[in-house]
C-alpha cells in the first residue's frame, strides 16, 4: 500500500513540474508578445507610413505655433512698425529708460522745459493701464503652449484594462494600447483661433497705450495754455495798477472822478481772483500728469515747453483710407470676426472621425461548468490590432447643430457691427478733421490780426486817457479786449495740439507729413 501511495505522490510531482514548466513558457510568451504574423506586411507598412505622417504634420504645427508665440512675445519690445500708435525716439527712449522704476528719475524728467515727446515716452514707460494691458497680453500668449501640451498630452500611449463581453464569456484586455489622432487640420485651426485672439488682445493694449498717450498729450496743452494764462493775467494786473495809479493822480488832479478809481480797482482785483483760479486749476492738470506717469502725490510737475504745436496735417482724403487700415477698434472687431470663422470651421472639423491606431491582448475567461460560477483561467488565446478611422462623430456642441447655428448668428452680428464701425470711424475722422482745420484757422486769425490789433487799440486809448482824450470806460474796454484776445490766442494755440491729439487717436496712428507731401507716418502702412 505503501508503494502505491509514493507512486501516486511522485505522478502527482511530476504532473505539477510540467504544469509550472508550461506556465512559466506560457508567461514568458506573453510578456515577449509580438504582433500577429497574420498580419499583412503591407498593412503594417501603411499603418507606420500613416502614423508618421500624421506625427510629422503634428510636429510642423505644434513647431508653427511656437514661433508665432515667439512672435507675438517679441512685439512687446521690438514691435512690427505697423502694428503701433506710437513708437518714441530713440534717443529720448534710451534717456528715460532710469525712469521706469525710479519716481525720482521720472520727477527729474518733468523739471521745467520738458517736451511732449518726454511726456509721452515717460508715459509709455510708466502708466499702470499699459502695464496692465502688457500683462493681459502676456496672458493671452499663453494660450499657445496650453494648446500645445494638451494635444500632446492627448496623443500619448495609454494603458488600462477593459472588459469585453462575449458569448461565452467576459474577455478582459491585457495591456491594450491605443492611439487617436485627430483630423488633419484640426489643432492648426486651434493655433489660429488663438492667433485671432491674441491679435485682438494686441489691439487691446494699443488702445491703452493710445488712451494714455493721448491724455498725456492733451494734459500737456492744458498745463501750456494754463501757464500762459497766469503770465497773461499777471502783466495784465501790473497794466492795471499802472492804470490805477494814473486814476488815483488824475482824480488828485481834479481831472476825473473817484468812480473811475473804484472801478479800475474792481477789475484789479477780479483778475487778481482768477489768477487764484488758474493757479488751482494747474494744479489739477499737474495732478492728471502724475496720474498719467505713475508718479507720488506731491511731485513736482515743471513747466512744458512754451511752443506751437505742428498743424500740418494729411489731406482728409488720404485720412479716411488710413484710419480704415488703422484704427485699433476695426482691427480688433475684424480679429473677433476671424476668431469667429475659425471657430465654426474648426467645430465642423471635429465631428470628422479620427484616425485610430490600436493593438490589444485578451484572455478568453470562458465558464468552466455550464451554470457554475467557477471560471476557468486560461491563456491569451485572442489577439486583436487595427488601424483606420471611426464612425463620424455627433456634435458635442448639442443636436441639431444647435451650437453652430448659433456662432453663424453670431459671426453674422459681428460682420454687421463692422460695417457699422467702418461707416462711424469716417465720420469720427471726418469731425476730428474739421475741429482741427477750425482750430488752426482761429489760432492763425487770433495770433496774426485780432491780438495786434487790441495791442495797438491799448496803447492809443492809454495814452489818451492820460492825456484826457478817451473817457476812462473806453480805456477799460480797451484792457479788457486786449486780455481777452491774448487769452483767446492762447486757448486756440493748446486746442491745436489736442485737436491734433484727437484726430491721431481717431486714426489710430501718430502722423506727420513730409516735404514731398507723401503719406507718411511714425509707423509704416501694412
Amino acid at each position: 500500500m505503501s508503494h502505491k501511495y509514493l507512486a501516486a505522490g511522485l505522478l502527482i510531482i511530476l504532473v505539477a513540474a510540467q504544469a509550472c514548466t508550461g506556465y512559466r513558457d506560457l508567461k514568458n510568451e506573453m510578456k515577449t508578445y509580438q504582433p500577429p504574423s497574420y498580419l499583412p506586411a503591407q498593412a503594417r507598412t501603411e499603418t507606420d507610413q500613416a502614423e508618421l505622417q500624421i506625427d510629422t504634420t503634428f510636429k510642423a504645427e505644434i513647431k508653427q505655433m511656437a514661433e508665432t508665440r515667439e512672435r507675438w512675445e517679441k512685439a512687446l519690445t521690438s514691435a512690427d512698425e505697423k502694428t503701433l500708435f506710437f513708437r518714441p525716439d530713440s534717443t529720448i527712449l534710451v534717456s528715460l529708460q532710469p525712469a521706469v522704476s525710479d519716481d525720482r528719475a521720472a520727477t527729474v524728467a518733468l523739471q521745467s522745459g520738458f517736451s511732449p515727446q518726454t511726456l509721452e515716452t515717460l508715459t509709455l514707460l510708466r502708466n499702470p493701464g499699459i502695464a496692465a494691458a502688457e500683462n493681459r497680453f502676456r496672458g493671452t500668449v499663453e494660450k499657445f503652449s496650453q494648446i500645445a501640451n494638451l494635444d500632446e498630452i492627448l496623443r500619448r500611449y495609454s494603458a488600462f484594462t477593459e472588459g469585453l463581453m462575449t458569448g461565452i464569456g467576459p474577455m478582459k484586455g491585457r495591456d491594450p494600447v491605443q492611439m487617436k489622432f485627430p483630423f488633419p487640420g484640426v489643432l492648426s485651426l486651434k493655433g489660429e483661433i488663438v492667433g485671432q485672439e491674441t491679435r485682438a488682445a494686441w489691439e487691446s493694449l494699443e488702445m491703452a497705450r493710445r488712451e494714455a498717450i493721448t491724455a498725456a498729450r492733451k494734459a500737456y496743452w492744458n498745463l501750456v495754455f494754463v501757464r500762459r494764462a497766469l503770465n497773461i493775467e499777471a502783466d495784465t494786473v501790473e497794466l492795471f495798477r499802472r492804470l490805477e495809479s494814473v486814476a488815483n493822480t488824475r482824480y488828485e488832479g481834479g481831472k476825473t472822478s473817484f468812480q473811475d478809481v473804484i472801478k479800475v480797482r474792481i477789475a484789479r482785483e477780479i483778475l487778481e481772483e482768477e489768477l487764484t483760479t488758474l493757479r488751482e486749476k494747474q494744479r489739477n492738470i499737474e495732478s492728471k500728469v502724475r496720474e498719467i506717469v505713475n508718479l507720488p502725490p506731491g511731485s513736482k510737475v515743471g513747466s512744458p515747453v512754451n511752443q506751437r504745436p505742428n498743424t500740418n496735417v494729411l489731406p482728409l482724403a488720404s485720412l479716411y483710407p488710413l484710419a480704415q487700415e488703422r484704427r485699433q477698434e476695426l482691427r480688433q472687431l475684424r480679429a473677433k470676426v476671424g476668431k469667429m470663422a475659425r471657430m465654426i470651421e474648426m467645430a465642423e472639423t471635429m465631428v470628422l472621425p479620427p484616425y485610430t491606431l490600436n493593438l490589444s491582448l485578451y484572455d478568453d475567461e470562458s465558464v468552466n461548468q455550464v451554470g457554475s460560477a467557477a471560471m476557468k483561467e486560461t491563456f491569451s488565446t485572442v489577439t486583436t490590432a487595427s488601424r483606420g478611422v471611426g464612425l463620424p462623430k455627433m456634435p458635442w456642441y448639442g443636436t441639431n447643430d444647435a451650437f453652430l447655428r448659433e456662432t453663424r448668428q453670431k459671426l453674422k452680428a459681428l460682420k454687421a457691427e463692422l460695417i457699422q464701425m467702418e461707416a462711424a470711424t469716417d465720420t469720427l475722422v471726418r469731425n476730428s478733421w474739421f475741429d482741427l482745420d477750425r482750430a488752426k484757422r482761429e489760432e492763425i486769425l487770433y495770433r496774426q490780426t485780432v491780438v495786434k490789433l487790441s495791442q495797438a487799440a491799448l496803447e492809443v486809448s492809454t495814452r489818451g486817457y492820460e492825456t484826457g482824450k478817451v473817457t476812462f470806460a473806453d480805456v477799460i474796454a480797451s484792457y479788457d479786449t486786449w486780455l481777452r484776445a491774448n487769452l483767446t490766442l492762447a486757448r486756440k494755440n493748446s486746442d491745436l495740439g489736442i485737436a491734433r491729439a484727437e484726430l491721431e487717436r481717431v486714426v489710430g496712428t501718430s502722423l506727420y507729413v513730409s516735404k514731398e507731401r507723401t503719406i507718411r507716418t511714425q509707423i509704416n502702412t501694412d
